[in-house]
């Protein structure tokens, strides 16, 4: 089997598999690509980062830093530490980092990553644009707004020249929409957020956290500016976007449920207030 027709089949596992099944799977095809391409090869390599992206999406981030570091270091000896294979494995690991708190490790392998992609694809390229994307999500997590904002505005500038990446620019829109909120630029985020959820419902389909998550922020742009109505109406269709997602019990639709009815007292208290 092609690189192609691995990647194909561990695309094809995660949308028919879950559970120890999809795992057991995943395994299997990272073993029949060593076995294919030899232990010392490329392809073997971005297996790796398979395996090493689902043990990230499991909360396993001990084992994920392992793959992906496996996948790097293969990566040096076979395709050479200039390549755009190194750098997506440099990415790779910065999100990992990211994930298990450690920021400090990330921003720096984020930073050496988008160097790498100035230096082979440069910067109007979709691969760059993700490491803005991740470099970005670094500094959200250490409250550092107005850089996060900065490369999230670069990062969606870049994909809005970019047909082919629709799906890429509606999570840009949605991640600076929740930055510009945090910030209080309610109008910026509200512009942002609407886009997001319009490429979305007209163009990618609704079946993705991202979708709930723009829904999300603008109810929370609508419960700031004071239009309790609104608000109360987007949380209900972000909690029922999560229901869709996750099931009834998750707490993301537990959370949403709770933002519909806070936003449904505060529109009842301004009622009585009025009438008053």
């Amino acid at each position: 089997m092609e690189l192609r027709e691995y990647l194909e089949q561990v695309d094809a596992a995660y949308e028919t598999l879950s559970g120890g099944v999809l795992e057991e799977r995943l395994l299997f095809l990272v073993d029949d690509c060593r076995q294919t391409y030899g232990q010392e090869s490329a392809p073997y390599a971005s297996l790796l980062g398979e395996l090493g992206a689902y043990c990230r999406g499991q909360g396993r981030y001990e084992e994920s830093e392992t793959y992906f570091r496996q996948a790097l270091e293969l990566l040096e000896r076979t395709a050479g530490k200039e390549s755009v294979a190194y750098a997506t494995a440099l990415g790779n690991l910065a999100s990992v980092h990211r994930f298990a708190g450690q920021c400090a490790d990330a921003e720096r392998e984020y930073a050496a990553c988008l160097a790498l992609y100035r230096r082979t694809v440069g910067t109007g390229d979709v691969l760059y644009a993700a490491g803005l994307n991740g470099l970005s999500m670094v500094y959200l997590d250490q409250n550092l707004l107005l850089q996060a904002a900065r490369l999230q505005t670069r990062a969606a500038e870049i994909l809005e020249g970019l047909p082919q990446c629709r799906d890429e620019l509606a999570v840009s829109l949605c991640n600076l929409g929740l930055l510009l909120r945090q910030m209080g630029r309610l109008r910026e985020a509200e512009e942002k957020l609407s886009r997001s959820v319009a490429l979305f419902e007209g163009e990618l389909g609704t079946n993705t956290p991202h979708y709930h998550a723009a829904l999300n922020g603008l109810g929370a742009v609508d419960y700031s500016a004071g239009r309790y109505r609104q608000a109360q109406s987007r949380f209900r269709q972000a909690a029922q976007a999560a229901e869709r997602l996750y099931g009834p019990d998750h707490w993301e639709c537990r959370v949403a449920r709770e933002h519909m009815e806070l936003a449904r007292r505060s529109a009842e208290a301004g009622r009585q207030r009025r009438s008053g």
